[in-house]
């Protein structure tokens, strides 16, 4: 069908589709490590990278893992906190820059500069990174 049951896969293959692909479903694989390192390791190295949380009584080690995680989005205890004024998107392969908060806005536009034809002084002057 279209649909699946919301599911935890327990233990499977490093190399299964739901280790290596973004499942975009209700339905996680629960992985065991035997350190931090490992795990980092093992995350970064997908070549994925939408969204990720760590879990831990331990706050600093949580927060510590999260920093070195190399995702678009990582939550500490939490999943999927989002809010309108916070950048959403992913890294590597996931997604296709930001939406949603400031690198949002400036992802769906372009800058752009008009002059009316007089020269004013700043115009006479270039700054960097243009010299005379």
């Amino acid at each position: 069908g279209y649909f699946i049951e919301p599911a935890i896969i327990d233990n499977p293959p490093e190399d299964s589709r739901i280790v290596v692909e973004e499942p975009f479903g209700p339905i996680v694989p629960l992985l065991k490590w035997s350190s931090e390192d490992e795990v980092i390791s093992r995350a970064n190295v997908l070549e994925t990278g939408l969204e990720a949380s760590t879990w831990n009584k331990d706050l600093v080690r949580a927060e510590k893992m999260a920093r070195q995680i190399n995702a678009g989005s990582v939550w500490v205890n939490s999943h999927f906190d989002v809010a309108p004024h916070v950048p959403f998107g992913g890294h590597k392969e996931s997604g296709i820059g930001m939406e949603w908060g400031v690198e949002g806005f400036r992802h769906f536009t372009n800058s752009k500069v008009s002059g009316c034809g007089r020269r004013s002084s700043a115009m006479i002057t270039p700054s960097p990174p243009c010299s005379l």
